[in-house]
């Protein structure tokens, strides 16, 4: 789920910290506090893209003159930095040509999309760009970078639209291309206005339609998951800089919140761990792990430390299975953020890559006189394609078609629909996943984007801009 530290052969050779979480997952005879956690997650495995022939005029966009260019991330490879040098991307030879293709000064949104778009026009677009329309969890999407920590994040945040567009002091593409963003910095304890343009970065094959790099705009052409990742590259100095993280402090980052890491155990009767990250040269040194540390990671030898976060769970530093089910169907509904993170390539689910987590159910059913309950987990792949084909997948007529009460639960249409999103039960899932990340963050309020009525649309439409608080980190040891 990001640039890797170290290469984990292809064989499915235990890394150093599926090791560890494996220990964790065994019980209390493990102190989390001893061992080191490497930064080290491999990128996502994206689908081939498909080239077409550019369509599009020859015509270069006439851009009116008094557009904001950002001299402080300027849009040149610089500001990219080195993407393409992760030997363990599988998308490494891919990216590097990408990257010879990329545009000079990149593009903005309305050379790629609608009327004004010509000699960058994406292939197959239609309609005009807009900042925001409907803001969604279910049409956010990936591009050739490795930050599905960020993006799923992204996703899990957008369940509640006013979260998203607080971020923003603009609320709509602007004429000269400025947008103001904020973001929160934990280890400061403060929000911070990162002012940015809006070139993005942008390649194109001569003779062949062109394409964004990195996040992708949402099926309804709103730019704000594109804007809103460059911010955050900004903030820490460059993309490469973003090929790689954690669901937890991308949550915090964005809403100002603490997030609790909970380690799965996927062994039957097992307990899950809580957990937060600690960040620095060396464990004495180490403190909570911020967006501000992942620029110092980089650039020197810093390591990662697992930290006791129980305050959080009632003090309790085992959870049992039925404590953590009833816990994220409360978390879910009371509207805190949630996503995850995989421990294996698993029917489809792919190793070390972040999900979002959209719902949970009980469904209670009962056969030859006994009553039974199915838990089903909603999950959502940040790629927008590549989904779980075990049991309950999209098109399992057979399992759907046996317990009658889950689709009537869950409003299941049984049939193939490769958007990402999916259903899954959850004894499969703690074989698929290692890692749930909880943002509390349901204080921020707002409306699901479920709710479309006059109320909750007018709220969306209203929210401002500014500090809407923050929690520091004192509740933790």
């Amino acid at each position: 789920m990001g640039n890797c530290n170290c290469k984990a052969d292809e064989e499915g050779k235990t890394s150093e910290i599926q090791v560890f979480k494996t220990e964790i997952a065994m019980g209390p005879k493990v102190n989390r506090m001893d061992r080191k956690r490497a930064f080290i997650r491999p990128p996502p495995r994206l689908p081939p893209v498909v080239e077409h022939d550019f369509k599009g005029s020859k015509k270069a966009s006439k851009l009116p003159k008094g557009l904001f260019e950002d001299a402080e991330f300027p849009a040149t490879n610089e500001s990219i930095g080195g993407v393409t040098g992760d030997n363990a991307n599988p998308l490494a030879d891919y990216l590097k040509d990408m990257m010879k293709y990329v545009v000079p000064g990149w593009a903005r949104p309305r050379q790629v999309i609608g009327k004004e778009a010509f000699e960058y026009k994406l292939f197959a677009s239609e309609g005009e760009p807009c900042l925001f329309k409907h803001a969604s969890p279910r049409d956010i999407e990936q591009g050739y970078l490795g930050d599905c920590w960020m993006v799923s994040s992204f996703s899990a945040v957008a369940e509640y639209p006013d979260r998203i567009r607080s971020l923003f002091k603009q609320h709509e593409l602007t004429a000269d291309g400025r947008y103001d963003v904020r973001l929160y910095d934990p280890q400061s304890e403060e929000w911070k206005v990162i002012t940015i343009d809006d070139r993005l970065p942008f390649w194109k094959r001569p003779g062949k339609h062109g394409n964004l790099c990195f996040a992708k705009p949402t099926k309804e052409n709103e730019f704000w998951p594109c804007l809103l990742e460059k911010a955050v590259a900004k903030f820490v100095k460059s993309y490469h800089r973003i090929d790689g993280g954690w669901e937890s402090v991308a949550l915090e980052m964005l809403t100002g919140k603490p997030s609790l890491c909970i380690q799965i155990s996927p062994d039957l009767g097992g307990t899950h761990a809580p957990y937060a990250f600690r960040c620095g040269k060396d464990e004495a040194s180490a403190v909570h792990a911020t967006v501000a540390m992942r620029v110092e990671s980089y650039d020197a030898d810093w390591g990662y430390w697992s930290q006791d976060a129980s305050s959080f769970t009632d003090g309790e530093t085992e959870l049992s299975d039925e404590w953590l089910w009833d816990k994220l169907k409360a978390w879910n509904q009371e509207g805190q953020a949630l996503a995850c993170n995989t421990r294996q390539n698993y029917k489809g689910i792919l190793a070390n890559h972040a999900y979002t987590l959209l719902r949970m159910e009980d469904v209670p059913y009962t056969r030859e006189g006994q009553q039974n309950v199915l838990r089903l987990i909603h999950v959502r792949n940040p790629h927008a394609t590549n989904e779980w084909f075990g049991r309950f997948h999209d098109d399992d007529w057979e399992t759907w078609n046996k317990y009658p009460e889950a689709l009537e639960a869950t409003g299941h249409k049984v049939g193939i629909k490769d958007n990402g999103v999916f259903w899954m039960d959850w004894d499969e899932y703690k074989q698929a996943f290692s890692d749930v990340a909880v943002n509390f963050s349901a204080e921020v309020g707002g409306a699901r984007y479920t709710d479309l009525s006059p109320e909750a649309q007018k709220h969306h439409a209203a929210v401002a801009f500014g500090t809407v608080g923050h929690q520091a980190w004192t509740g933790l040891k």
